[in-house]
């Protein structure tokens, strides 16, 4: 392990000396950027909270939920919304990043993840023209 670590410092020192021009030096912040992240996921996955705090940092955060919605929604929902939502413009607010367990995977179930929506998702590194990155996506099924 300790030779594989050592082996790959050196490597990625190499790498980054050889970024000269600025078509490389952007390919090699995207390299970083991908090694960074990927580290820190692989870090997190045995972190039962990882995907909740994630879901409340960037999803929640990100989605309004309109008049339409809410109305549809039974009593349960509609109390949930309630406490962790605020009413602005037609459109109800993400206002509690302390939302519970519970109440955050309510409101994935029954609004966010719902077909048709449009969510964002990292597709993670691209290879050739694969995506990669944060790309908007339909839920299908």
């Amino acid at each position: 392990m300790k030779q594989t670590y050592i082996y790959c410092l050196k490597k990625l020192r190499e790498f980054r000396k050889n970024l000269k021009i600025d078509k490389d030096i952007k390919r090699g912040k995207l390299y970083f950027t991908w090694i960074k992240d990927k580290t820190e996921k692989i870090a997190n996955e045995k972190d039962e909270n990882y995907i909740y705090k994630n879901i409340v940092k960037y999803s929640l955060r990100n989605f309004k939920i309109d008049d339409f919605s809410y109305k549809k929604a039974n009593k349960v929902l509609k109390k949930v919304i309630d406490n962790n939502y605020i009413l602005k413009k037609n459109y109800r607010i993400f206002n509690n990043p302390k939302i519970s367990f519970d109440d955050t995977m309510l409101i994935m179930r029954k609004l966010l993840l719902k077909r048709g929506n449009v969510v964002w998702i990292d597709f993670g590194f691209n290879i050739g023209n694969e995506f990669g990155g944060m790309h908007p996506a339909v839920i299908l099924g």
